[in-house]
């Protein structure tokens, strides 16, 4: 993966996630929505505690990717190994046969089009 010299920023990162993460916030705004309604059995404060409780998963949700990616880049990059594919670039050469032209149409010359001397033989 390509490194960059931005982190990205936490802030800016986390309000990325709340906008992409705003369909989990609809129980909430009906919660409040609820509590205009009938304000004797729905309090204002679980609209509260649901944001809070959103709020709370996106961080924490945060914060294990960010562990995650932290901990993927601590690994040793793979070794080396030998390249074992007898045709690539290095050291293979192709045989002679290989490199002709096998395709009788693809003379010089020639054009599918066109009538050449052959062609007219068998004409009369």
């Amino acid at each position: 993966m390509r490194k960059t010299s931005r982190d990205g920023g936490f802030w800016l990162v986390f309000f990325f996630n709340i906008f992409l993460n705003f369909r989990l916030t609809i129980p909430g705004w009906i919660l409040l929505a609820l509590h205009f309604i009938i304000p004797q059995y729905i309090q204002w404060w679980y609209c509260l505690v649901y944001f809070g409780a959103f709020l709370l998963y996106i961080l924490i949700w945060m914060l294990v990717i960010r562990l995650i990616g932290r901990w993927a880049n601590t690994a040793k990059p793979a070794p080396p190994i030998e390249n074992k594919n007898p045709y690539s670039s290095q050291g293979y050469t192709p045989i002679k046969d290989q490199i002709e032209n096998k395709n009788p149409y693809s003379s010089k010359g020639y054009h599918p089009l066109t009538k050449s001397d052959n062609d007219t033989k068998g004409d009369s």
